[in-house]
């Protein structure tokens, strides 16, 4: 015999859904992808099925959740990155297929990438950080690995490191805003840079 009123498996009294960390951050990358970067908790509670404070509850406030997605976006473009830097010493083509895999990542995920990156000052600041800071440990030992090699110096690794992905962030943001050049060409003039330095340089 049936029990009257008796709850749906998988939701507490009330009739909420149970969901964990990783659906609301999936119902969150749904929304954002859809309807863009400017969507609110309460858009990403619709999408989940559940209300408001379950988001708060499951992630945390929006800076928590830009946090999230941001090492879920850093991932992917790490994954994406591959061995292009470690398939043998670091070279202009290297760098230009480094750079030019981060940019294709972003702008497959264009506006993630732009929520995570927007908003208030210190939300812009922690999804950058979050998001640049998951490259720079493989730039670090490719670099380091390559200055052994000469002999060089490897201390200046991690600074380097920290250089060559913060500009790489920095354009990853203007060329998704306003650019519609493609990856590819970005990605060598930025390898230019980064190799050949500063054109027209004075004699001493």
């Amino acid at each position: 015999m049936g029990v009257t009123g008796a709850r749906r498996p998988g939701r507490p009294a009330g009739g909420q859904l149970v969901v964990d960390r990783e659906r609301v951050l999936d119902a969150a990358e749904r929304v954002i992808a859809r309807e863009g970067a400017g969507v609110s908790i309460d858009d990403i509670a619709i999408e989940a099925g559940v209300t408001k404070p379950i988001v708060y509850d499951r992630v945390g406030s929006r800076s928590e959740l830009a946090d999230a997605l941001a090492e879920r976006l850093a991932d992917r473009m790490v994954k994406a990155a591959g061995d292009t830097l470690m398939e043998g010493s670091i070279s202009e083509e290297a760098l230009a297929r480094f750079i030019e895999v981060n940019l294709v990542t972003v702008s497959q995920n264009r506006e993630l990438f732009l929520y995570v990156t927007g908003g208030s000052t210190e939300q812009t600041a922690l999804g950058r950080l979050k998001v640049a800071e998951r490259s720079i440990d493989p730039m670090t030992l490719a670099i380091r690995a390559w200055r052994d090699h000469f002999a060089a110096d490897p201390k200046v690794a991690d600074t380097w490191a920290a250089a060559i992905v913060g500009a790489l962030q920095m354009v990853a943001i203007w060329w998704t805003a306003q650019s519609e050049r493609p990856a590819r060409e970005i990605a060598r003039q930025v390898a230019d840079l980064l190799w050949n330095g500063l054109p027209g340089r004075p004699e001493r």
